[in-house]
């Protein structure tokens, strides 16, 4: 089982991935998650995915100016 925990600002999300080993034990941190520059103009949003204990790739990339994304509702 896991659980991700997520922190969503105006101009940030920030999320931790944890793995639950038993209820009897503490979480297990797998990765940390960061996108930043979301809606500030004229910066490069830039995305981070930094794993524990080596369990995955890590992602450091910039993405477009943040003042230009544009997002759309998935639901109705």
């Amino acid at each position: 089982m896991h659980v991700l925990a997520v922190n969503c600002g105006s101009s940030s999300i920030k999320g931790k991935l944890y793995s639950v080993p038993s209820k009897d034990k503490p979480l297990d941190l797998i990765a940390q998650l960061s996108v930043s520059n979301i809606s500030s103009k004229g910066e490069k949003v830039k995305i981070s995915v930094k794993w524990a204990n080596e369990q995955g790739k890590d992602v450091n990339e910039q993405g477009e100016d943040g003042g230009t994304v544009e997002c759309e509702l998935a639901w109705q």
